[in-house]
């Protein structure tokens, strides 16, 4: 999914604008900062913001949010007709940062819902942003729990996103982010050839939350998977005390069962069916 189109008459640029956008669009930058400002053209602060902000206004630039830009190239045209796929944009609105949760399991092709937002976990606070009819999500992760990412192609760049066995983590921690456990379950019945139980399990006792491990542990039950036993012993040795919801977001009740550690307020006929085992 790329963002929407933006429509702009653009204006001509003067020698130094023509050599900033020249230069940072051969250095591969789609997005910019003041300091890329300053760096390429030796100017003061002040001087690159005027600069950027005089860019913007003949529609060179396109602002982002404070300090940050979106280039327009050449070839968008006149009009300025021009698409930045949502991820590049997400790479560079907070740092550290990896796609995941629902994002993660469009691109991994868990699911084939279109997320209007765009899921970005990092371990600083910040507010969401809506940008080209696209909102901007940041949630917000310890230390502890923050890994599982890699690299991955994204057009000619290069973007952090969560591997396919971290995102089922992270979906089973945050469902409100994930799509809901209907999304969730039908993971657990396409899991790819390439997917590693073996990383699964080791990213869940790494993650160090209990409620993760007991639905873990119960969706591999469930869908049969074919977790090898000492793996399914690592999971069973690291049970906490305690009853979790399996899908938080639901009302608290339904029964509790002692072999999971958990209260099940979704059924088990309605999982089997989200997961399309009928």
């Amino acid at each position: 999914m790329n963002s929407g189109k933006k429509r702009r008459d653009k204006q001509g640029l003067s020698p130094d604008e023509t050599k900033l956008l020249s230069t940072l669009s051969s250095q591969g930058k789609s997005i910019i900062k003041i300091k890329d400002i300053q760096k390429t053209l030796g100017c003061s602060y002040q001087n690159a913001r005027r600069i950027a902000s005089d860019l913007a206004d003949k529609k060179w630039l396109e602002r982002l949010e404070s300090g940050k830009y979106l280039i327009i190239p050449l070839e968008a045209g006149e009009k300025g007709e021009f698409t930045e796929h949502e991820f590049i944009i997400a790479s560079d609105l907070v740092e550290p940062y990896y796609i995941g949760f629902f994002s993660a399991l469009n691109f991994h092709g868990f699911t084939e819902q279109v997320p209007y937002t765009v899921f970005v976990a990092t371990t600083k606070q910040k507010a969401s942003l809506d940008l080209h009819g696209l909102e901007y999500h940041f949630v917000t992760l310890t230390e502890t729990k923050f890994f599982g990412a890699k690299e991955y192609a994204i057009g000619n760049k290069r973007v952090q996103i969560s591997t396919p066995e971290k995102t089922l983590i992270d979906s089973l921690d945050h469902l409100e982010h994930s799509g809901g456990l209907e999304e969730v379950s039908k993971v657990f019945n396409n899991l790819g050839e390439d997917f590693s139980f073996d990383r699964l399990v080791n990213y869940a006792l790494k993650f160090g939350n209990g409620a993760v491990l007991k639905r873990l542990n119960y969706f591999l039950h469930l869908f049969e998977s074919d977790l090898e036993d000492q793996l399914q012993a690592k999971l069973k040795d690291d049970m906490t005390e305690g009853y979790p919801l399996l899908d938080p977001t639901k009302p608290d009740r339904g029964p509790y069962k002692q072999k999971w550690k958990l209260r099940l307020n979704v059924s088990e006929k309605q999982l089997l069916d989200w997961g399309g085992i009928r």
